[in-house]
């Protein structure tokens, strides 16, 4: 699975740009503020239909336009396949799979997947819970549409028991015929939900050790855990206990949506005690120890897209990380860097086919060609 061409208009800084890519390594150099990450996340919303950065899609239409427009030719084998979306100022979002309009997005998911990694997720050693759930979620549901699903499901029927408990505030009129409906629903879906999440946690779990120690040298030991509600019998029983609870902060207080997952580091949180090198390896092993898991199951090898990815890591890691990704194993990656020198692949000792970009205020300024002859090997 990879990109060949990608073509934008009116996406957050860009104007118009067209660009052919190489099948497996593509770096692209610029400033700060050019647009080398708006780039990324162009290619991201083609695979999942949504920016990484932002719920919103008024947020990614170019200042003073009133649309934008996105467009990509992937290869997928011997099978060709056109994304393209369409989003207009405060209208609806029209996103289509070869000429075939997606009546729902949960449609797309999964269609091509895609991993990034950028600066902003540290946010998933640093932060709560919040941020790892999203992470599991987001895995899952490029694996299993039914996962998706289920999920939104969830989520809806939460809103309708938050929005319950929040009228019964006001009206000073409860309806347990309502809550017990809600809560049957509630109990269904999560322990669906809680399944599906264990299952892939132990496939994940091991890959993400696997990752570290290959950038460690195996001078760390690391371990994901896993609390939830769920791993406690009968969820329904608990909703019945803590509905008073819930009356007063007008709120569902247990469920999946507070399941907690949280990493160690020689058996201390990494959040707390990890130094800034260690982190972003963490980061690292996890969104790598994501791309192999979904290769594995979907029989796809995602894009791998790469922000700012020598920040924070020192020469012998982004050296060893860099030659892991140009390996044969691995199908297309995405870099980008401030510094044109970082990425010289012939300092580095690589052998594979690359395009080199560089972007100034959202245009292409310059495209450097290596090797091109070669990459129908990947």
């Amino acid at each position: 699975m990879y990109l060949k061409a990608l073509s934008i208009t009116h996406f957050k800084n860009y104007g118009a740009v067209s660009l052919g890519f190489s099948s497996s390594l593509n770096f692209i150099t610029g400033k700060n503020g050019t647009g080398k990450t708006n780039l990324l996340d162009g290619i991201h919303y083609l695979c999942l239909g949504k920016s990484y950065f932002h719920a919103s899609d008024q947020q990614s239409v170019k200042f003073e336009e009133r649309f934008f427009r996105m467009e990509g030719d992937f290869q997928h084998g011997s099978e060709p396949i056109n994304i393209r979306c369409v989003y207009p100022l405060g209208g609806k979002k029209e996103l289509s799979c070869n000429e075939v309009t997606c009546q729902r997005l949960t449609d797309h998911v999964g269609t091509i997947p895609v991993v990034m990694i950028a600066p902003d997720d540290q946010s998933l050693i640093n932060e709560g819970s919040d941020e790892r759930r999203r992470f599991i979620d987001n895995t899952i549901s490029q694996i299993d549409h039914l996962y998706l699903e289920d999920l939104l499901l969830y989520n809806k029927v939460l809103q309708q028991r938050n929005a319950a408990l929040k009228n019964f505030a006001v009206t000073k009129r409860f309806d347990g015929a309502l809550i017990e409906a809600l809560d049957q629903q509630l109990t269904a879906f999560g322990e669906k939900i809680f399944s599906k999440r264990v299952f892939y946690l132990e496939k994940i779990s091991p890959l993400i050790e696997y990752y570290y120690h290959l950038f460690c040298e195996g001078s760390e030991s690391i371990k994901t855990t896993y609390q939830s509600v769920f791993h406690r019998p009968n969820f329904n029983l608990l909703l019945k206990q803590v509905i008073e609870k819930d009356r007063q902060l007008e709120r569902t207080t247990e469920g999946i949506h507070r399941d907690e997952f949280d990493f160690f580091l020689n058996d201390q949180p990494v959040r707390k005690f990890g130094s800034q090198g260690q982190k972003k390896t963490f980061l690292m092993s996890l969104k790598l120890a994501q791309w192999e898991l979904i290769k594995s199951e979907k029989n796809k090898k995602p894009l791998l897209l790469l922000d700012d990815l020598f920040d924070k890591l020192d020469a012998f890691r982004s050296v060893r990380i860099l030659k892991l990704i140009s390996g044969p194993e691995f199908g297309q990656v995405f870099i980008t860097d401030t510094e044109t020198d970082r990425l010289a692949v012939e300092r580095v000792g690589l052998n594979t086919a690359y395009k080199r970009f560089l972007i100034t205020s959202g245009r292409l300024t310059s495209e450097i060609t290596e090797m091109e002859n070669s990459l129908e090997k990947r």
